[in-house]
């Protein structure tokens, strides 16, 4: 994700948190455009973990078949790039659920 991404992302947490503290009234104290931004970038980190994931399975068939110059560890770090971005992107859909739940769960 790019830093301009984060820093919308973080943004829009701060607002949930703010929201479920009780300290914002309303939902709409981000702008569309950031909205919109935050689901970009979103989209963005699940094709690029889906991309990865991908990758990691064509080298282990290329490997498996005994196509290509890959090596054994080559295929394994490429494995395991895949699994660390699938973990990373499962941890923020976590996080993202959990602040959704926190402020479906405000009292008003």
């Amino acid at each position: 994700m790019s830093n301009e991404a984060l820093q919308s992302l973080a943004r829009e947490m701060k607002v949930m948190t703010d929201m479920a503290a009780g300290q914002l009234n309303a939902p709409s104290t981000l702008n569309p455009q950031e909205a919109q931004d935050f689901r970009d970038a979103l989209h963005r980190a699940i094709l690029q973990v889906n991309q990865a994931q991908n990758s990691a399975q064509a080298n282990v068939q290329s490997f498996a078949l005994g196509e290509g110059s890959m090596t054994l560890e080559e295929v394994m770090v490429s494995l395991q790039k895949a699994n660390i971005s699938f973990q990373t992107m499962i941890a923020v859909r976590n996080r993202l659920v959990d602040a959704y739940k926190e402020v479906t769960n405000l009292q008003v």
